[in-house]
C-alpha cells in the first residue's frame, strides 16, 4: 500500500499535468453570495429549517417537495456558517439568519412533545409533503415531524449551537440554548448513552455505550464527549463537568483517537469524516488539559494525515484543510482549500436552467468542466472531476464522476461551500477580495 505522503506527491503531479478548468468566473466571495441567496430563497423553511434536497415537481407530485432526512444536521451547520459570516463581515443579515437557525433547532427539539427527542425535520400539517421517512403528528396538531434521529443530527445541532453561543448569543439566548442542549444530553445520558426515540426504543444510529464505542464505533466516543462538554460550558452545571470527567476516566477520549478507521480510500466513510470534524472543533476550542487535549489532537492527526492509508489531507477538502490549518498553523493546506473552493462546479448542485437563471441575475458566465477520462481510483479526483452530490464534504472523491449534464430530479444547496468559505474567512485564511 502506498504511503499517504507518496499519494500526496502523486496527487500534486496529477493536478500539474491534468488541466483543471474553472467552470465559472465568480470570485470566492461572489460565489458565496450566490449560494447564500439560493439557500435563503429555495431551501429555507419559514421557520428557518434548512432542507437538504429540493425535489422537482413530477406528474405524481406536481409541486416542489424536499427530502428531510438531514434537516437538523443541515440547520446546525448553516447556523455555524452564518455565524462565521457575521464574524467575517459584521453583516446584520447573517446574524439574523443564524438566530433563525437557533430558533429552528429549538423547534426541532420541542416538536415531538417528548423531552429530549430531537426531530430530523418538521413541516406544517397542511404543507405539500412527500418524503420517505417515518413521520408523526405533533401533539398540538400543527406539524408533522420525522423521527429515528441519528448521532449525525445531534452532532451538528451541538456544533451549530456552540459556534452561535461563542460569537453571537446574548445571556438570554445562551440560557435558551443551554436548556435545549441539556434536554438532549440528559435524555441520552439517562438512557444509558443511547438516543431513545418516540417509541421508547434506541434509534438505529444513536448508540454511545462504552462497549459500542470500544468495539464498533470509536467516533461516537468523540460525539458524546462533544455534547457533554458543550453542556458543561453552556449551563455551568457541575453535573455535566463530572459526567465529562467520568467519560474521560473511562477511556472515551483515548477511544476517540480511533474515530477514523484506517481503511482503504474506497472503503472510507466520508460522512463520518465530517462528523469527526464537527465533534473535534468544540473539543479543541474548549479543552485546556494537555493530556486530554492530546487525545483529541491524536484523533485529529489520524483523521487528517491517515496511517497506513491516506487521511483526508490528500483530498483537498476545504473545511478539513482549514480546520487542520487552524489547529496546527500549517499554511499550505489553506492554499489547497482555497483552490478547491475556486473550482467547485455549479452543476454539482443545480440543473442548467437554475445556473442560467443565477448567471443572468448575478452577471457571471458558466462553462461546464469537461470530464477527463480516467479509471484510476487510487488517487482522489479534483473537485471539478467529481459527480453531483448534496454535500461534497461527505462525497467519496475516489469515485469516478457521473454525468453532470443529465437533468436531475433533485437540486441541492451550496452549504458545504458556505461552511468552508465562512470558516476560512472568520479565521483569517482568506480575504474578501479573493
Amino acid at each position: 500500500m502506498t504511503h499517504p505522503a507518496a499519494r500526496l506527491t502523486l496527487l500534486s503531479w496529477l493536478i500539474a499535468v491534468v488541466p483543471i478548468w474553472a467552470s465559472d468566473d465568480l470570485s470566492l466571495v461572489r460565489k458565496a453570495r450566490v449560494f447564500d441567496v439560493d439557500i435563503a430563497e429555495r431551501f429555507l423553511a419559514m421557520d428557518g429549517q434548512v432542507r437538504p434536497r429540493r425535489r422537482l415537481p413530477t406528474a405524481d407530485h406536481p409541486y416542489v417537495t424536499y427530502n428531510m432526512a438531514d434537516t437538523a444536521y443541515m440547520t446546525g451547520i448553516y447556523c455555524a456558517a452564518q455565524t462565521w459570516r457575521h464574524v467575517s463581515t459584521g453583516d446584520a443579515e447573517a446574524a439574523q439568519n443564524a438566530r433563525a437557525e437557533i430558533a429552528a433547532l429549538r423547534h426541532l427539539v420541542r416538536v415531538s412533545g417528548r423531552r429530549g427527542v430531537l426531530a430530523r425535520g418538521s413541516v406544517p400539517i397542511d404543507a405539500p409533503w412527500f418524503d420517505d421517512g417515518i413521520w408523526r403528528e405533533s401533539p398540538d396538531g400543527q406539524h408533522r415531524w420525522r423521527g429515528n434521529v441519528s448521532s449525525d443530527q445531534v452532532d451538528a445541532l451541538m456544533f451549530g449551537s456552540f459556534v452561535y453561543s461563542t460569537h453571537l448569543a446574548d445571556k438570554r439566548e445562551r440560557d435558551t440554548i443551554a436548556q435545549m442542549v441539556s434536554e438532549i444530553v440528559d435524555s441520552i445520558v439517562e438512557n444509558g448513552y443511547r438516543i431513545i426515540g418516540y417509541d421508547g426504543e434506541p434509534t438505529r444510529w444513536g448508540h454511545y455505550e462504552h462497549d459500542y464505542v470500544s468495539a464498533k464505533e470509536p467516533m461516537n466516543a468523540l460525539l458524546l464527549l462533544q455534547m457533554v462538554k458543550i453542556a458543561a460550558v453552556l449551563t455551568g452545571e457541575d453535573r455535566y463537568s463530572r459526567e465529562y470527567d467520568g467519560l474521560v476516566s473511562r477511556g472515551y477520549a483515548r477511544i476517540g483517537e480511533r474515530a477514523r478507521p484506517d481503511d482503504p480510500p474506497l472503503e472510507a466513510n466520508h460522512s463520518d469524516d465530517v462528523l469527526i470534524a464537527l465533534a473535534l472543533f468544540p473539543l479543541l476550542e474548549l479543552e485546556d488539559d494537555p493530556a486530554i487535549r492530546g487525545h483529541y489532537l491524536n484523533a485529529a492527526r489520524r483523521w487528517f494525515r491517515g496511517g497506513v492509508n491516506p487521511g483526508v489531507d490528500v483530498e483537498s477538502n476545504p473545511l478539513a484543510n482549514f480546520l487542520w490549518r487552524h489547529w496546527t498553523g500549517q499554511r499550505g493546506y489553506a492554499l489547497q482549500a482555497i483552490e478547491t473552493l475556486r473550482h467547485v462546479p455549479l452543476d454539482m448542485k443545480w440543473n442548467r436552467a437554475t445556473i442560467a437563471m443565477y448567471a443572468a441575475r448575478f452577471g457571471f458566465t458558466f462553462i461546464p468542466d469537461p470530464i477527463v477520462a480516467s479509471d484510476d481510483e487510487s488517487i482522489p479526483f479534483p473537485i471539478g472531476q467529481r459527480g453531483r452530490t448534496w454535500n461534497f464534504l461527505v462525497q467519496n472523491p475516489y469515485l469516478k464522476a457521473g454525468n453532470r449534464l443529465t437533468h436531475a430530479p433533485f437540486e441541492t444547496t451550496g452549504l458545504d461551500y458556505l461552511v468552508s468559505y465562512w470558516f476560512g474567512r472568520a479565521h483569517g485564511m482568506m480575504n474578501a477580495v479573493q
